[in-house]
């Protein structure tokens, strides 16, 4: 796997004070009406950006390190905003800057650090834009990034690119020193700096295909972004009840391809197990660390995207049913309640 030297887009630290202006002269022009914001096939890209931009946010959160700058969009009804977890930390509520030059606040209903996903709930109903599977995603789509690169000054600002390739998957060294992985990525060429973090990425038929993460530090024209359905199943869950109760297995693994590429497994689909969490219920259910898990509950497992989605949209209590190889034999297992 060729490891790329990368940086997260975490955070700018505001020096100038023009950059955290408070006055705010509201812009008319831009429609804040809440409701779900549709495209037509015969629009252009001015017409597009014209029409989605109302549903991104600019993000400012006082950390202790500084202040975080980042971007996030709309994509359901009553304010449920998606953005990176790395924007927010773990701050309960912060500011939200809207395409109408006006300001709210935005409370914290679920982040995850090894998704690097986070929920927002805005003090206000917004408009909210469409999403769209990685299946409907192909190498050479146009694509169109909204975010704020750099500073406040520069929120809601547009790039455009197409998309580079497909199921990306890099290491990132994490604060601690440990390695990670983040996968099933889109790399796009839309342009993207510190402060695009959370931001979305739009097709042309303005769905939100993915949220912006993370761009190549030593090349131009190379950013990645998380596809949306890690973060659809989450809001899908939360907006009954407006909280989350995440499932837990207490796996670490990658796409069983990576592993075959690193000579770790013979197997090239599914994902490969590379840890399991002691007294965890994986690890209570007899799965082991080399196991390559191929279908969950009827569903068939490729990639890590593939489990995530499964898994998240379970219940902690719901039966599980995994099919996996171990050892060359193929095997099934269930068990439930899982935290």
């Amino acid at each position: 796997m060729k490891k790329y030297a990368i940086f997260l887009l975490i955070f700018v630290i505001l020096i100038m004070s023009g950059c955290t202006d408070n006055t705010e002269v509201r812009d008319y022009t831009v429609d804040m009406s809440p409701r779900l914001i549709s495209v037509t096939s015969n629009m252009n890209t001015v017409q597009v950006v014209d029409a989605v931009k109302s549903a991104v946010v600019g993000i400012s959160a006082n950390l202790d390190y500084g202040v975080s700058v980042g971007s996030g969009v709309a994509i359901a009804n009553d304010g449920y905003i998606i953005t990176n977890q790395h924007v927010i930390g773990n701050i309960k509520s912060v500011k939200i800057y809207l395409a109408d030059k006006t300001s709210r606040t935005a409370e914290l209903i679920w982040s995850n650090p090894s998704l690097d996903i986070a929920v927002l709930k805005a003090d206000i109903s917004l408009p909210y834009l469409q999403t769209a599977p990685l299946t409907e995603v192909q190498v050479g789509d146009d694509v169109i990034a909204i975010g704020t690169p750099l500073s406040l000054q520069f929120k809601h600002t547009v790039t455009k690119g197409i998309v580079s390739a497909l199921n990306r998957t890099l290491e990132v060294e994490n604060d601690s020193g440990t390695i990670s992985y983040m996968q099933d990525l889109i790399q796009h060429d839309a342009s993207i700096n510190a402060g695009n973090s959370g931001g979305p990425l739009i097709n042309s038929s303005g769905k939100v295909i993915g949220i912006n993460a993370l761009k190549a530090a030593d090349a131009e024209g190379i950013g990645f972004a998380i596809p949306i359905e890690t973060a659809t199943a989450v809001v899908a869950k939360v907006i009954p009840n407006n909280a989350f109760e995440q499932t837990y297995l207490g796996i670490l693994g990658c796409d069983a391809e990576i592993a075959y590429y690193n000579d770790e497994t013979s197997e090239k689909s599914g994902v490969y197990i590379m840890d399991i969490a002691e007294n965890s219920p994986a690890f209570n259910s007899g799965l082991l660390p080399g196991d390559v898990i191929t279908r969950i509950n009827y569903t068939n497992i490729k990639y890590m995207l593939d489990m995530k989605k499964v898994v998240l949209a379970l219940n902690p209590t719901d039966e599980i049913e995994i099919d996996y190889i171990q050892n060359g034999e193929f095997k099934t297992l269930k068990f439930q309640n899982f935290y």
